[in-house]
C-alpha cells in the first residue's frame, strides 16, 4: 500500500519535472528565435543601406518616366472624351455620317 503511494507521488513529481523541462525548452527556443530575428533585421538594414535605397532611392529611369507620361496623357484624355453623335432617320435606322 505504501509502495503504491510512493509510485503515485513519484509519478506526479515526474510530471511536474517534465512540464518544467518543456517550459525551459520553450523559453530557450523563444530566445533563440528572437536572436535570429534581430540578426536578420540587422543584416537586412545593412543590405538596404549598402544599396542606397534608403537615402532617397535610385535615379528615375527614363523609360519609366516615359511610361508615366503616357499614363498621365491617357488619364487626361479620358477626362475630356470626344462626343460621338449618332444619326438616325425618321424610322429609327442608323444613317451614315455625311
Amino acid at each position: 500500500m505504501v509502495a503504491e503511494y510512493v509510485i503515485v507521488i513519484m509519478s506526479i513529481i515526474e510530471c511536474f519535472v517534465i512540464l518544467w523541462g518543456l517550459s525551459q525548452l520553450q523559453r530557450s527556443l523563444r530566445e533563440e528565435v528572437e536572436d535570429l530575428e534581430t540578426s536578420i533585421d540587422e543584416k537586412l538594414a545593412l543590405a538596404i543601406q549598402s544599396t542606397g535605397l534608403s537615402t532617397g532611392g535610385e535615379p528615375i529611369n527614363p523609360v519609366q518616366a516615359a511610361i508615366a507620361g503616357l499614363i498621365q496623357n491617357m488619364a487626361q484624355n479620358q477626362q475630356n472624351p470626344k462626343q460621338i453623335t449618332i444619326h438616325q432617320d425618321e424610322k429609327g435606322l442608323f444613317t451614315k455620317k455625311e
